[in-house]
């Protein structure tokens, strides 16, 4: 009863290893890119719902300035034009080629009003939250989340660039996506997590394979299968909790860069050993497995080695793009977590 009992916490643990790092990626993913698409900071909190609307000159700088004022949902529905209007009667519209006169005259107290308007043709700006309904309708009825995300973006100094998809354009890194708050409380709480749940599962895999040697269903085995996998879960548990650590040192940033990669060369070193423990005692334990999906999972994990072999060679004697390493890096690290998800399935 306890092979069943271990096998079937090994195939919790399994399909928990896969699903929750998956989820804490990309949901960095989608936050950073929510952020990307929403301008925040950019609109002052001004009346937004007339097609036209006149301020003092002050009344407008007070608005862009206090930062504590801005909110997510009160932003302009439609693209506009700005107007300034001069002590003078005269009006420019505000342009990147007219920045600094303003400027100049904002500062020299020679602009009476700003006048926003609607472009004669309303052209729905999707910067605005109010055009992405169902998030409106969220942040409109749990203030607490935008203002989550309003202070994410001003602690943010580089900003939430508008992306696609990381996995197809490489546009920015996992660990970028996940530097900044909310989404560093998310990423560092799933992965340790994830890590964790990882010392169960190759925890338990030994406890199997002892428990099977005890019943001399199988001969002597090795564990080395194990204390790489322990040595894994400690690499990815710190590579976690060192991120966001923005330490201005070269030394801190190359054991970053070590640690990640003695994680990969350690899970697969642990992925690899336990598949050929289990090629190789298949027709003892047979009843607990499906043949099957261990051919499958012997192919996977061939597969990921010769990847990785590619990849660093790319990356050590090539010169590949950003673009390049961004893409390797969402669609590598996706990858590597189907062994666990074949996992789950190797066993009945």
């Amino acid at each position: 009863m306890k092979s069943e009992k271990f096998v079937k916490k090994i195939k919790s643990y399994a399909f928990v290893s896969f699903i929750i790092p998956l989820i804490a990626i990309n949901t960095c993913f989608l936050i950073y890119k929510f952020l990307g698409d929403i301008e925040i900071l950019t609109y002052p909190n001004l009346n937004w719902d007339k097609n036209e609307h006149s301020y003092t000159y002050t009344e407008f700088s007070n608005a862009l300035k206090n930062g504590k004022k801005y909110k997510m949902i009160n932003c302009p529905k439609y693209k506009f034009d700005t107007y300034f209007i001069t002590i003078d009667n005269e009006s420019f519209l505000k342009v990147d080629d007219n920045k600094i006169m303003l400027e100049n005259l904002g500062s020299n107290n020679k602009i009476k009003s700003v006048v926003i308007k609607n472009l004669d043709e309303k052209v729905l700006n999707y910067d605005c939250l109010k055009n992405h309904h169902f998030s409106y309708l969220v942040f409109k009825k749990f203030s607490f989340l935008e203002n989550i995300l309003v202070n994410a973006t001003k602690k943010n100094p580089s900003g939430f660039a508008k992306i696609k998809n990381p996995y197809f354009y490489g546009e920015v890194s996992i660990s970028r996506t996940a530097r900044y708050f909310p989404s560093i409380v998310v990423f560092k709480t799933l992965i340790i997590l994830s890590a964790f749940l990882l010392f169960l599962y190759w925890k338990n895999n030994l406890n199997l394979f002892n428990e099977l040697k005890n019943k001399n269903i199988l001969d002597n085995f090795a564990k080395n299968f194990y204390y790489l996998g322990i040595l894994s879960c400690i690499l990815l548990a710190l590579h976690a909790s060192f991120l966001g650590l923005d330490f201005d040192s070269k030394i801190f940033a190359k054991i970053r860069k070590l640690i990640i990669i003695l994680f990969i060369f350690f899970e697969i070193l642990a992925q690899f050993f336990l598949t050929r423990h289990l090629f190789k005692y298949r027709q003892e334990i047979k009843k607990y497995i499906r043949l099957v999906i261990l051919k499958i999972k012997i192919i996977f994990v061939l597969v990921v080695f010769l990847t990785t072999c590619f990849a660093f060679s790319i990356l050590t004697f090539g010169d590949p793009s950003t673009t390049f390493k961004h893409i390797l890096e969402w669609n590598y690290f996706t990858f590597l977590l189907l062994y666990y998800l074949l996992s789950r399935l190797l066993w009945r």
